[in-house]
């Protein structure tokens, strides 16, 4: 997993490796919370909680998010999902994994099979908790707004580190990572290869503290230090620096979620890679308002790679708000209003190139839901998604109208 870490972040993980051995002698006989007990079925010390949803059963009015003719057709998604949770004596297992079976009834070239796995195992004691996590995605779906194409695109993720109690309310740790990004090897967008922009490599260390204000709120200091390696555009490498803090919410709170506000500095190693110095913001909230209303709130500031070699990243800054009032026991009504924002940063010294270059997404939902017991709801909505920009070919506009069945979510 460290192979190829520069001599500075190798003796880190070493670091990392001593205390994680060194951990497994550390015992406490304090009460650990058990999230097992939190699953819907329980199989001894397994907890298992299944759930399903069929969403997008209906018609998306620009399946190519076309400027010009846009295409139409019937499409649906049907996404298994199995949370897991494993105890055995202090040690802790979470696997969680998601299918989406996405069906165009046209153009079978969109259909496709996507997957998410994201496991971490650990070992709980009163004061020292080492761990270790690995995640992988592969879907052809979209990702972020940046890219209209739908292609294959692997990510597989390995992390390790120790959290440790160093006083009764406070707690800090350490990490290390690895994650690697991989797409289809004859994906073009509008001539270029993606894979030949985006494949790289993410190393990084990361150092977090935390305190617990109140037994629902915990403020948390994180640094992180990281470097993105290109397999293909070495021009493109860069090194990061991440310092953010902010609150950790817990679900029992009358607002639940966390949230992230910090600054950023990113400078290429390349040559030509312009450099980033910034603020950067992670916030993801929900409360439930005068007994009867959710409210889900979504905030992000940050950087995000293009598949334009002139333009090698943009900054992101987006938000969404979701309401859904709760008309009665069964019957809600939800609206969701979002923008995004991204803010293009071009290579210096090429003549005629925007070097201001901002696009627009705005995004509008509006549905209806009933619910059928405790567990499963049946709605149906209309969603508009609409991108401005001066590069008239990446302009669209779209509706997708559709019927939702979860079950378990």
């Amino acid at each position: 997993m460290v192979a190829g870490f520069p001599r500075w972040r190798r003796g880190a993980v070493g670091a990392i490796g001593v205390l994680l051995i060194g951990a497994s002698g550390v015992m406490s006989g304090q009460a650990i919370d058990d999230p097992v007990e939190r699953s819907r079925m329980h199989l001894g010390p397994l907890g298992l909680t299944p759930s399903i949803a069929l969403t997008n059963l209906g018609v998306d009015t620009n399946v190519f998010n076309q400027f010009e003719n846009p295409k139409s057709d019937f499409t649906f998604t049907v996404s298994p999902q199995l949370e897991t949770r494993l105890r055995g004596g202090r040690w802790r297992l979470r696997a969680d994994g998601r299918l989406d079976a996405v069906y165009y009834q046209q153009y079978a070239t969109e259909r496709s099979l996507d997957g998410v796995f994201d496991s971490r195992v650990e070992r709980r004691s009163g004061r020292v908790t080492p761990w270790f996590s690995a995640a992988a995605a592969s879907g052809r779906q979209r990702f972020g707004y940046d890219i209209d194409l739908r292609f294959r695109r692997n990510v597989a993720e390995m992390a390790t580190g120790v959290d440790v109690r160093v006083a009764g309310r406070t707690r800090v740790g350490v990490s290390a990572r690895r994650t690697r990004y991989r797409h289809d090897p004859d994906a073009e967008f509008f001539g270029s290869s993606l894979r030949e922009a985006l494949d790289r490599r993410t190393d990084a260390l990361g150092l977090q503290f935390q305190y617990a204000l109140t037994p629902l709120t915990t403020w948390v200091v994180s640094a992180e230090r990281s470097s993105d390696r290109f397999e293909f555009t070495p021009s493109r490498d860069s090194d990061s620096t991440r310092v953010d803090t902010g609150f950790d919410l817990s679900p029992s709170a009358l607002i639940a979620g966390r949230g992230r506000v910090g600054y950023r500095r990113i400078v290429g190693t390349g040559g030509v890679f312009p450099g980033y110095s910034g603020a950067v913001a992670s916030v993801a909230a929900n409360s439930t308002l005068w007994g009867r209303t959710h409210l889900d709130v979504a905030v992000d500031r940050d950087i995000s790679y293009s598949w334009e070699l002139l333009y090698p990243y943009y900054v992101r800054t987006g938000t969404t708000v979701t309401i859904t009032p709760q008309l009665t026991a069964r019957w809600d009504v939800r609206g969701r209003f979002g923008m995004q924002r991204l803010a293009y940063r071009a290579v210096a010294g090429v003549p005629g190139l925007m070097t201001d270059r901002i696009d627009r997404v705005g995004l509008f939902g509006a549905g209806v839901g009933y619910r059928l017991g405790r567990d499963m709801r049946v709605g149906v909505g209309v969603d508009r998604e609409r991108r401005e920009t001066p590069v008239l070919q990446h302009a669209y506009e779209g509706y997708r109208t559709g019927v939702s069945v979860t079950y378990g979510r």
